[in-house]
Parts: structure tokens; C-alpha cells; sequence
């Protein structure tokens, strides 16, 4: 059994690699690197006072220009938000101090922290967050589900943001979402399916489960456990995933 492979980086956040040489092209800064690291292991230390660095870095080096990282650092926070771990009315006042578009992209992704968070003061955050001219963003947001755990399997940008609220607090159940969606395109592709409308949003939790696990033993733990359970082509691809493919 094949499995369909979608270009991810070891890291998501930076899920470049489909463009030839861009890797060598991305201008860091000093800090980026360091960030990035943080953000994908806080899971495992969790250190609060660097989230308004983190996110304004982020910001600043275009990394929230685009959707999907957009999306993915939100969940990462609603995650913390909706746990009592991080304050978004505080970070929300930091964006004054980042400058230009920059400061666009860091309240656009608190605004959806708010949303996907479900907290009790969505509603004031974005009030401050967006806006008079955002008023379609602001609609896009009050129709998208909440709070992040409502959200399903529909297109590859969903897997990711499971995984940004897995990396904020290491909760089993994100991971877990992850899992079944990979089995769900193991499914369909033993069944010659690919031509289904969420193959894609499947193969691509598929793909991001196999890039991350060996860096997380805790997901490689977790995927070990669900092989037990697992039978035929579903077996095969978490086999996949643990780097065996022995029979």
C-alpha cells in the first residue's frame, strides 16, 4: 500500500517546501527560528511570557499573511484562551506596537482565537479587533462553527489547526481527530476513492501525521496505541507512520 504523500515540512508553520528553493529565499529573523520551536513544543514547556513576542514575530515576518498559518497560530491560542492559560484582551493590546499589515494579520488571527476559543467575551474582542471596513471577515468569522471542536474534516486547513491546538496544551483528543481523518483517507484510498470531495483534507492529516510524529514520541506513543485497534489499510498507513511497514 502506497500512500499518498502531500509536501510538508517537518514544522507546518513553515510548509513551504512545494516551491522550489524558497527555503534558502525566506528572510528570518533572529528570533523566528527560536519562536517556531517554541510554539511547536509548548506542549511540553509552557512558558506564557513569550506569546506576545511569539505572536508578534510571527506577524512580522509574514508568516500570518497566509490562511493556513494564519488559521493553525489561532487554534494554538484558542486552545490556550479557552483554558484560562493565555489573556487574548492582553495580547489583542500588544498589536499596537506592530506596524503596518503586520499588524493587520496578528488581530485577523486573535479575532479568530476569540471564535474558535468560544469565550464569553468574543463579541468585545472583536469589537477592539476588527475594524469598521472589516465587516466581511467579521461576518466570515460569526458564520465559521465554534468553538474549534466543531470544526471537521472538510479541507486541508482543518488538520492543521487540530494540530496548533495539539501543540498548545498536548491533549489527546486533537491528535485523535488527526488520527481518524488519516484513516479516513486510508479507507478511501484502498477503495480507489481519491476522487471524493474531502479526499484531499483526509490525505493531508495523513501526511501531516507522518511528517510530525517522529519529532513528538507522545504522538508516536499515541499512534502506536490506535495500531492496536487498527486492521487492513488502516493498519498500513499508521505502519506508515511509525516508519514500519512489516506485515
Amino acid at each position: 500500500m502506497r500512500m499518498l504523500r502531500i509536501p510538508v515540512l517537518a514544522f507546518v508553520l513553515l510548509a513551504l517546501a512545494e516551491v522550489p528553493g524558497v527555503a534558502s529565499e525566506i528572510r528570518l529573523s533572529k528570533g523566528l527560528p527560536h519562536y517556531v520551536r517554541d510554539m511547536e513544543f509548548y506542549y511540553l514547556k509552557p512558558r506564557p511570557e513569550i506569546l506576545p513576542g511569539l505572536l508578534r514575530t510571527l506577524a512580522s515576518e509574514g508568516i500570518l499573511d497566509h490562511n493556513e498559518k494564519q488559521f493553525m497560530v489561532a487554534a494554538f491560542l484558542a486552545e490556550l484562551a479557552s483554558r484560562g492559560k493565555v489573556s487574548l484582551d492582553k495580547l489583542a493590546s500588544g498589536t499596537e506596537s506592530i506596524k503596518g499589515d503586520a499588524a493587520t494579520d496578528a488581530r485577523h488571527t486573535l479575532a479568530w482565537a476569540a471564535h474558535l476559543a468560544r469565550l464569553p467575551q468574543e463579541q468585545e474582542l472583536l469589537h477592539v479587533l476588527l475594524k469598521p471596513g472589516e465587516a466581511t471577515l467579521r461576518s466570515q468569522i460569526s458564520r465559521s462553527p465554534a468553538p474549534l471542536s466543531a470544526w471537521v474534516v472538510d479541507e486541508p486547513t482543518v488538520p492543521r489547526m487540530f494540530w496548533g491546538a495539539y501543540m498548545a496544551t498536548g491533549d489527546v483528543a486533537w491528535l485523535d481527530k488527526i488520527i481518524d481523518a488519516a484513516l479516513r483517507y486510508a479507507r478511501l484510498n484502498a477503495a480507489g476513492r481519491q476522487h471524493d470531495p474531502d479526499f484531499a483534507a483526509y490525505a493531508s492529516a495523513a501526511a501531516l501525521l507522518y511528517d510530525m510524529a517522529p519529532r513528538h514520541p507522545k504522538v508516536l506513543e499515541r499512534v502506536r496505541e490506535r495500531l492496536k485497534e487498527a486492521s487492513g489499510a488502516e493498519a498500513d498507513t499508521l505502519r506508515l507512520v511509525l516508519r514500519d511497514d512489516k506485515r
